[in-house]
């Protein structure tokens, strides 16, 4: 039960930071890339949702990998939707899914249910 309340937070959140103007979030100009923030944050995205949802699956979770891929769309309609001046990027869904992708395979090896 604790995964899965961790799970829906962490999908609040990422709606959550979309939902800022740039202005509110933090400089990024010297940090690290925003396609490797997109990467870190739905590799735990990934991570979250098989520690929640993968009790008794075999093989890859390719349900719960539509489901990020889904909300990684999402995240990005919202963001246009919202005229914050932020802008959807499809590549930005590209990097999400890829970061869905390493998170769930990383679960499967090294999470042993």
């Amino acid at each position: 039960m604790k995964w899965k309340i961790a799970f829906f937070a962490y999908c609040f959140l990422i709606f959550y930071v979309s939902s800022l103007t740039p202005e509110e979030l933090p400089d990024q100009s010297y940090a690290v890339s925003d396609k490797v923030l997109h990467l870190l944050e739905y590799a735990l995205l990934g991570i979250l949702s098989w520690a929640a949802w993968s009790r008794g699956m075999t093989g890859f979770p390719w349900a719960l990998f539509a489901f990020c891929l889904c909300l990684g769309i999402a995240d990005e309609c919202w963001q246009d939707w919202l005229g914050r001046f932020r802008t959807a990027d499809v590549w930005d869904v590209a990097v999400d899914a890829g970061g869905a992708f390493c998170g769930l395979l990383i679960s499967m090896v090294f999470w042993k249910k």
